[in-house]
């Protein structure tokens, strides 16, 4: 059992709680026993800790867990994971353009595999996927989606090619309800306060938005999972 907080594996996991940390080992952690298992069963699980003997892992003390914990109330088991791998893309795509809230982005990674746009794209200035707020907000989602990072617009570029890419834009959009999508298809969702960048909104896309009463937007988990929900439900 681990006891000291001097121990090195300690100093090593909590070393994991910084992007540098992480990007320098390639590892990153994940917190409560429903997570480690979700991680295990995707094969990314590297090792575990536990304070609950009736849990896979090596034990450590409570003390040790509430060091290597990032959330207010330890929890009795945490996962170390290998960062994820890169798939080949997928018909549906999510491009998300600035998102800085980790609770919106674990959203929606989660609407994004519930609706199956299983590539998820992340320009620069959005928020890290292995942030441990992202991580608990995804529910384990994060497991089952292909990531990619890179330039947005060479990107997009590239997409357009196999796939309709279309922007979203509150004013000058067409109603997601009256579009066909076809079976190829990627939909940019922009930062929570300004919305989609300049340099996006000068290529030559067509925008999508989402008709509301009463309202000028909604958060952009809240509408961009419902603008997946639209298009996974078109015939």
């Amino acid at each position: 059992m681990i006891t000291s907080l001097k121990n090195q594996t300690v100093k090593d996991l909590t070393e994991l709680h910084t992007s540098r940390g992480r990007k320098n080992s390639g590892l990153f952690l994940v917190e409560g026993p429903h997570l480690v298992r979700e991680a295990s069963e995707a094969g990314y699980l590297v090792k575990a800790y536990t304070t609950d003997d009736s849990l896979d892992g090596e034990e450590v003390s409570e003390e040790v867990m509430k060091k290597i914990c990032q959330t207010n109330t330890p929890v009795s088991q945490i996962g170390v994971c290998k960062m994820l791998d890169k798939h080949e893309i997928s018909n549906r795509v999510l491009i998300l353009d600035g998102i800085q809230d980790p609770g919106n982005l674990g959203t929606l990674m989660r609407s994004a595999k519930a609706f199956d746009f299983n590539t998820i794209f992340l320009a620069d200035g959005t928020c890290d996927i292995y942030n441990d707020k992202v991580i608990r907000s995804s529910q384990g989602s994060i497991f089952k989606l292909n990531f990619i990072h890179g330039d947005k617009i060479e990107f997009i570029k590239n997409l357009s090619k196999t796939h309709k890419v279309y922007n979203t834009n509150v004013r000058n959009g067409k109603d997601i309800r009256n579009v066909d999508v076809e079976e190829k298809v990627a939909v940019i969702l922009g930062n929570e306060g300004n919305g989609v960048s300049d340099e996006i909104n000068e290529l030559p896309l067509d925008s999508l938005f989402i008709n509301m009463s009463n309202m000028e937007s909604l958060n952009v988990g809240v509408a961009g999972s419902i603008l997946m929900y639209e298009v996974a439900n078109k015939k």
